[in-house]
């Protein structure tokens, strides 16, 4: 037992007498630190100049929902206490937690490359996806990572007929040059949803801010195109048939009454029974055909109703705008973050071949005790 414990007292003091010995020597290798932390600087510079620009816009918009459950006043204040109840069924028509979904789907995506942009350093418009395609710059080493499989690729292509890319961009059937731009659009896109408020936040990031504050909007405003159409689809479909449904009622109810009229002067001077039985059947029609007539005009006015409440409202509460700073790291923060890195590296290896040389003595002597 006292043999452990003088073993402990011994550890203890070498640790301490290292202390002192560790800055020692630290500051003997002072010249060796602060050339690797100059080089380290000077990489941080290299790649600090070599990194493009980013610039990103955030929206953020509500949109309207319909509490269509009982008890949503147990919702509400559930919601405020940080607990989410049946919130899937709360909103009449598209769960918000989908929209992301929606945004990042392939359709969509295409339809958003199509918008047209025009950035402050360029000539003339492009649509987003030849923006993505030509305006797009990349550090230099991007290039040095890409040349095997570019190597790659066209070793595999010796011998193949090369195929010529779509006029136009099919969803369903993309090429790989499509889709990989397309995979370029995604990764400059990014959007989340606050279950708890509803609140949509989007964000845009290109390297031009003009651009950056144009795919930002025109993302926002075709997601309130998608809400408007998903939440009135169903009524607008009713209101087109209850509208072709009124339009024949009109139509046989103004025959009934063409009718009925030529019937009546035909026979106005005729006291046959007959004559007048034929008249009562046609006013009888007439009256039967307006019945229907007015009943349709009144369910128009219903469906017509019915696609205005479901029109949803989308208040947009922060909307785009060209941003002045730009988004990714600053040179400074890269500078710093390197020399750090640099020190670091500088310091392993002073002390590490010393760590793990008293680790291996350590462990010796732990074995012969």
């Amino acid at each position: 037992m006292e043999k452990q414990q003088t073993y402990i007292t011994d550890t203890n003091s070498s640790d301490e007498i290292d202390l002192i010995e560790l800055a020692k020597k630290l500051w003997a290798q002072r010249v060796f630190i602060l050339k690797v932390a100059g080089i380290a600087a000077i990489v941080g510079l290299i790649v600090a100049f070599s990194i493009p620009k980013e610039f990103t816009t955030t929206v953020k918009m509500a949109p309207e929902g319909i509490n269509t459950t009982k008890g949503g006043g147990m919702a509400d204040l559930a919601a405020l206490a940080g607990f989410d109840i049946g919130s899937s069924n709360n909103w009449e028509g598209i769960n918000l937690t989908l929209y992301p979904d929606v945004i990042m789907s392939t359709p969509f995506m295409v339809e958003l490359s199509q918008i047209p942009v025009q950035g402050a350093d360029m000539d003339s418009t492009l649509t987003f996806y030849d923006y993505i395609d030509t305006q797009i710059s990349s550090p230099w080493w991007s290039c040095i990572f890409k040349l095997p499989l570019k190597a790659v690729g066209w070793v595999a292509s010796i011998g193949k007929k090369e195929e010529s890319e779509p006029a136009t961009i099919n969803p369903y059937a993309l090429s790989k040059k499509q889709s990989n731009i397309l995979e370029g659009i995604k990764s400059r896109i990014a959007v989340s949803v606050d279950k708890k408020t509803g609140v949509i936040t989007a964000s845009a990031t290109t390297q031009d801010p003009i651009v950056t504050a144009t795919v930002a909007d025109s993302m926002v405003n075709k997601l309130q195109e998608y809400i408007y159409k998903y939440r009135t689809e169903k009524a607008i479909r009713d209101l087109d048939f209850t509208q072709n449904m009124f339009d024949e009622a009109k139509q046989n109810y103004h025959d009934a009454q063409r009718k009925w009229a030529e019937a009546y002067d035909a026979n106005r001077n005729i006291a046959k029974q007959s004559a007048q039985v034929d008249l009562t059947r046609l006013q009888n029609e007439q009256q039967l055909a307006f019945s229907v007539y007015n009943q349709m005009a009144q369910q128009l006015e219903s469906a017509k109703i019915k696609v205005q409440e479901q029109t949803p409202c989308v208040t947009i509460i922060e909307p785009a705008s060209i941003p002045v700073k730009k988004s990714n790291a600053s040179k400074l923060v890269i500078l710093i973050g390197f020399i750090f890195l640099g020190g670091c590296i500088a310091v392993g290896k002073i002390l590490l071949p010393d760590f793990l040389t008293k680790k291996r003595d350590e462990n010796s002597i732990s074995q012969e005790s």
